[in-house]
């Protein structure tokens, strides 16, 4: 299966044979569809990198948004102004955004002292029944290249990775880590890795 930048890459000559006219908001319910169907049929093919789901962070800070809310459609769309102009606009945006790749910075590794200190909460609904989810087993600190900030990634006891936020300085990211199971800074290991 295609992952989304294939896919995409696939239609950005002529989205408009695909989506039936060359519209910002006919793209993005194309890509809702994409990912609503993978999840509805529990197609999981791995991650892109850069994680597509970074794109709306993204945007926002290119056009200087204090938050990503609106979503990258509506953020490009108030920005240009025309469906098809703003379609163009996404096709340049997204090989711009492409281009980042990870440079792991940090990471600690927790030990059995590194208990929840309850005063962030990380929970899961599976069938309507809220968990609390397990401590991770290690914290990343990624920086993207081309990305002034930070993101936190968690790695789970079974070897899951799942992105947990976006901070503007890795200060940021330990301070949280450090509230939510009293990490301190010398445990940190220094990385420079892609």
């Amino acid at each position: 299966m295609k992952n989304i930048y294939d896919i995409l890459e696939m239609m950005r000559p002529r989205p408009q044979m695909f989506l039936g006219q060359r519209s910002l908001t006919a793209l993005s319910g194309f890509i809702g569809g994409y990912f609503f169907a993978l999840g509805e049929n529990g197609i999981f093919y791995g991650e892109e990198t850069p994680p597509f789901t970074q794109f709306h962070d993204w945007v926002a800070r290119y056009y200087k948004w204090n938050a990503s809310t609106a979503g990258w459609k509506n953020i490009i769309l108030r920005e240009v102004g025309d469906e098809a102009k703003a379609c163009d606009v996404f096709f340049e945006l997204l090989e711009l955004f492409k281009q980042r790749f990870p440079v792991l910075k940090y990471r600690v590794f927790l030990n059995p002292n590194h208990k929840s200190t309850g005063a962030i909460y990380r929970r899961i609904c599976i069938d309507g029944i809220e968990k609390d989810l397990d401590p991770p087993k290690e914290i990343r600190i990624v920086q993207y290249t081309t990305d002034s900030g930070f993101y936190r990634f968690d790695v789970s006891p079974a070897g899951e990775i799942t992105e947990i936020g976006y901070f503007e300085t890795q200060k940021l990211v330990m301070e949280e880590v450090k509230r939510e199971f009293e990490v301190s800074l010398d445990e940190w290991e220094t990385l420079n890795t892609i």
